[in-house]
């Protein structure tokens, strides 16, 4: 994963919860999201996860015949502990095959976390711009939900981009959100293929959509061009690079390496070397990692 470098003076962010040892889930259910994704819902065995929305976890089978893979929570701390994630199919991925093709409801598997630091302040009040496409929806969504029962409520804005009416993540979800929490507004942009407006990449679309972004925090989940591009239009409109929040999602082929040390002290299995990284106005994006500390592991 990369992140856009971060800023808070008054310390006011929450600090990420500290990674725990893996723990076994059970599968309760397997959705078809979109031709592409499906949502995996899981069950603690173990007792419930603490976490912070929009924090990722690593998942494997139980019987580690498959890689473990990085995935974001897609939904707020549940008192029953459920947690759900989002996982596209990549070509060639043993894991998201190994998802998408064998693995069913009432399979154990194993969850390690949580990690990240895409994470948002919970007493902040300024407007927030979330932009996401594809599975970047996933850590979206916790932050969304999350924020909708916060007092003072903040102002919301959702912009997600699909490439086609199938692609469209949860729209009634967001919909009726948008029905019952005045503060919230929904839009979603398709790229290709027939649809209502708007129509179009977010970054080109943005400004007519969101022109001043000034006072705003803006989080950012999806592909590294996706988010790049986003930053950079966001940017442009006047978001302050301190107050913008990254979390591209990369692609790595399965290839096991040793332990390596986790942000919180833990052991987290790696694969793939990283590629060197990129920058853009200003903006650091390296591929292989959330953050100059923080690893993530993602065939999606």
């Amino acid at each position: 994963m990369g992140e856009l470098t971060l800023g808070d003076p008054a310390g006011r962010i929450p600090t990420p919860i500290p990674a725990r040892d893996e723990a076994p889930y059970r599968v309760t259910g397997i959705e078809r999201r979109t031709p592409t994704i499906v949502e995996v819902w899981m069950r603690p065995l173990a007792g419930r996860l603490p976490y912070l929305p929009g924090e990722f976890v690593l998942l494997e089978d139980a019987d580690r015949m498959v890689p473990p893979r990085s995935y974001s929570i897609a939904n707020p701390q549940r008192s029953d502990g459920l947690i759900s994630v989002l996982v596209t199919r990549v070509a060639g991925g043993q894991t998201s095959g190994w998802v998408h093709d064998r693995l069913r409801p009432g399979d154990e598997v194993t969850v390690t976390g949580p990690y990240g630091t895409f994470v948002a302040d919970p007493a902040a009040a300024a407007p927030c711009l979330h932009l996401a496409a594809g599975s970047g929806l996933a850590p979206i969504r916790a932050l969304i939900e999350s924020a909708l029962e916060a007092s003072p409520p903040r102002s919301l804005t959702l912009v997600f981009s699909a490439g086609t009416k199938a692609d469209v993540l949860d729209r009634d979800r967001f919909l009726s959100w948008q029905g019952i929490h005045p503060h919230f507004r929904y839009i979603r942009t398709l790229t290709r293929g027939p649809g209502a407006e708007p129509r179009g990449r977010i970054p080109d679309v943005l400004p007519s959509l969101c022109p001043h972004l000034a006072d705003h925090e803006v989080f950012i989940a999806g592909a590294p061009g996706f988010v790049r591009a986003c930053a950079l239009a966001a940017e442009a409109l006047g978001a302050v690079p301190a107050r913008m929040h990254t979390e591209p999602f990369f692609v790595e082929l399965p290839v096991r390496t040793g332990p390596v040390s986790s942000p919180a002290g833990g052991a987290v299995r790696t694969m793939a070397a990283r590629p060197a990284p990129t920058h853009a106005r200003g903006i650091s994006l390296e591929p292989g990692s959330r953050s100059p500390s923080r690893q993530r592991l993602h065939d999606r």
